[in-house]
């Protein structure tokens, strides 16, 4: 594996700390790094470090397979792919792309800006008010919910916000 092991610390010694280039309006107005955002820096680095990654869906998990291109030498990463309706291939894509996401990120050891230090995992975070306003497509929101799901991002994290009828979940799904 060494030949694998220089190309990744050369890669890592050349990539950029990569930005956060999208708002997510139904978590507290964090931002994220895209999927293709990500993409574009690294792609590059990776090409000329003897590297590629590639993620086939098996099953119900996302493989990141980081690749050395000379040796063969391959690194592997399993994300198992969570979704609430497993049946419905909006909320699966997004989470397939979300599990790309953070795979990439992981195996790659990137430098995505702001860092929350773990709070958001340990539950370390602003409480929220009991009563969620009612997401419809009046709302003013209801275009950055729809713009939200296009890009990715997932049906919950507007969840957490707003409550939504069922036929407006539809009309959102729909949408995207």
């Amino acid at each position: 594996m060494k030949e694998l092991f220089l190309s990744v610390a050369n890669f890592q010694a050349e990539c950029p700390k990569i930005s956060k280039d999208a708002n997510n309006p139904f978590f507290k107005g964090s931002k994220y790094a895209t999927l293709p955002h990500i993409l574009n820096v690294i792609t590059p680095i990776l090409k000329k470090n003897g590297l590629v990654i590639v993620q086939p869906v098996i099953n119900t998990c996302v493989v990141t397979k980081l690749i050395h291109i000379d040796s063969g030498q391959i690194l592997e990463s399993v994300y198992d792919i969570v979704c609430k309706d497993a049946t419905n291939p909006q909320q699966i894509g997004s989470a397939v792309s979300y599990a790309r996401r953070y795979s990439i990120s992981s195996i790659l050891n990137l430098n995505i800006d702001d860092d929350d230090d773990g709070n958001s995992a340990t539950g370390n975070v602003q409480s929220k008010p009991l009563s969620k306003e009612e997401l419809t497509p009046k709302h003013s929101n209801w275009l950055k919910a729809k713009e939200h799901l296009q890009t990715g991002g997932l049906l919950e994290d507007i969840e957490r916000k707003y409550t939504i009828s069922a036929e407006n979940k539809k009309l959102l799904i729909a949408a995207k």
